[in-house]
């Protein structure tokens, strides 16, 4: 996969401190014409080349909290042979100083120029950005989970023998009653600290629909400075996924949907993944302690923790064996 982080080391310094408009500049391998550039405070901007094609109605400019886009911009592109030329980009750019920001947005770039073609329309690119602008916008949102919820979602991911299949069936939206949905399967990641394994439950999440079947994957999540964060659990899914830009983009909205605001953490909190490796189990949902689901009138929206310590799991074997999702998600 393309790494605009490392690409992004070899781009010189932008000495032109009053001409917002002039850019040093890397071409990137593989997509000429379109530069890696740096601005005139060192932000890491992508400079997309655009076919010209009569009529195309000019979007207007946007301006996020951490993301400017300007469309059909003339730039004056600093070489690397001291030479300067003009020339017209839409120009991406994140505006944060936040190192880790940067990364992220490098991270994300990585696939949006991968998607495009050498010369793509105006229309192209506009679709390619929107993905960008969403997930900037998701992060100026309230948190809809837990960074620990969402590490033990993606670990599970992570170790599947099958990632892309959990991937597609992964929720859209993270308040969704069940982590993982295809068919007539569920899987809800559960994940917990210390010694016992206990979970928080709704009492939908135990008694799934008529006709619907569950498993809970219980995690055991603890921190670790030489652990995995969130960003590096998903560069290892994109390794294992290849080039299929559309998983790796739902993965990347996942983590802006979720994270909103916390965004930050998603580098800097790191969990043990040999702890993980060594407690991942799953659980039919029927054998989990849970209240009586018949409520009396007026009752809903129950939540309860139960303990599954002395449990026994359900065999690997009978999982493999039922297919879908559930064997997807062994390792």
């Amino acid at each position: 996969m393309l790494d605009l982080i490392e690409l992004f080391k070899s781009v010189g310094t932008n000495d032109s401190r009053h001409d917002e408009n002039r850019f040093s500049t890397i071409l990137i391998p593989g997509y000429e014409p379109h530069r890696l550039a740096k601005g005139v405070a060192g932000q890491p901007s992508l400079l997309i080349s655009i076919s010209e094609v009569g009529g195309q109605r000019q979007p207007v400019p946007i301006e996020l909290e951490h993301l400017t886009v300007l469309y059909s911009m003339n730039c004056r592109v600093s070489h690397s042979d001291n030479t300067t030329t003009e020339e017209r980009f839409t120009v991406v750019q994140c505006t944060g100083e936040d190192s880790i920001l940067q990364s992220y947005f490098l991270r994300v770039a990585s696939t949006i120029i991968i998607s495009l073609s050498d010369r793509p329309t105006q229309t192209d690119v506009s679709h390619a950005v929107n993905q960008l602008i969403e997930l900037f916008r998701a992060m100026e949102d309230t948190p809809l989970k837990s960074v620990q919820g969402l590490w033990a979602e993606m670990y599970l991911i992570s170790q599947a023998s099958q990632p892309d299949i959990l991937v597609d069936a992964w929720h859209k939206v993270p308040e969704d009653r069940y982590d993982f949905a295809f068919d007539n399967q569920r899987i809800e990641v559960k994940s917990y600290f210390g010694d016992y394994r206990q979970h928080h439950f709704s009492l939908e999440q135990l008694h799934p629909p008529e006709g619907v079947i569950a498993l809970v994957a219980s995690v055991r999540v603890e921190s670790s400075q030489a652990g995995y964060s969130i960003a590096d659990l998903r560069g290892i899914m994109q390794n294992r996924l290849g080039s299929n830009l559309d998983v790796i983009s739902h993965i990347d909205r996942v983590i802006a949907r979720t994270l909103g605001n916390v965004w930050h953490q998603a580098s800097e909190v790191r969990f043990d993944e040999r702890l993980a490796a060594e407690s991942l189990a799953f659980y039919e949902t029927y054998s989990i302690p849970s209240v009586n689901p018949n409520l009396p009138l007026g009752v809903s929206q129950v939540r309860f923790r139960s303990d599954l310590t002395e449990i026994e799991p359900a065999e690997n074997s009978l999982i493999h064996e039922a297919g879908g999702i559930y064997r997807a998600a062994l390792r």
